[in-house]
Parts: C-alpha cells; structure tokens; sequence
C-alpha cells in the first residue's frame, strides 16, 4: 500500500484525513476488437512467408479454424464435387 493512503482501521475522528485515492476501475477491451487486433498481427508476421516460429504457428492454426467454420467441407470433397459434376457433362 502507498503511504499517502489511510485505510478505515487507521483513520480517528479527531485526526486528520490523509489522501484516499478511489479504487482504479479498469474497463474490459472489446473482445471482437482485441481478436482483430491479434488477427491483423498474425497476417503481417506471416506475410512473408511461414518461417515455422510460434507465430506463425499460431497463424496457421487461427487460419485453420476459420477456414474450416467458413468452409465447413473439406477441400478434397470440393475438389471431388468440382470433377464429378464436370464428368458428367
């Protein structure tokens, strides 16, 4: 604790009042701007090519996840889907 604070325990009602600093309230980040953020990070660090360190691990593995919640069907049964439909024509 500072020594400019005073707790109630120290605190006499003839003494004077000491500086009481208000609790630091500290407002959450916005989940979706923090997950941006790291987002953005991770694509410049990768943007030279994948050199195999935890970030582009981490790229790689955010990369995965993505794709796979956008594209939920794996790319061989799209590629398998592509030339089926065209032999049958």
């Amino acid at each position: 604790m500072s020594p400019t604070q005073i707790t109630p325990e120290i605190v006499k009602a003839d003494a004077t009042v000491g500086l009481v600093t208000k609790p630091r309230v500290v407002v959450a980040a916005d989940t979706n701007e923090v997950m941006r953020e790291q987002l953005e990070f991770l694509i410049e660090h990768a943007e030279n090519g994948v050199c195999g360190c935890e970030l582009c691990k981490r790229y790689l593995r955010a990369r995965s996840l993505l794709l796979t919640e956008l594209f939920p069907e794996s790319p061989d049964a799209i590629v398998m889907k592509k030339s089926s439909s065209s032999a049958g024509r």
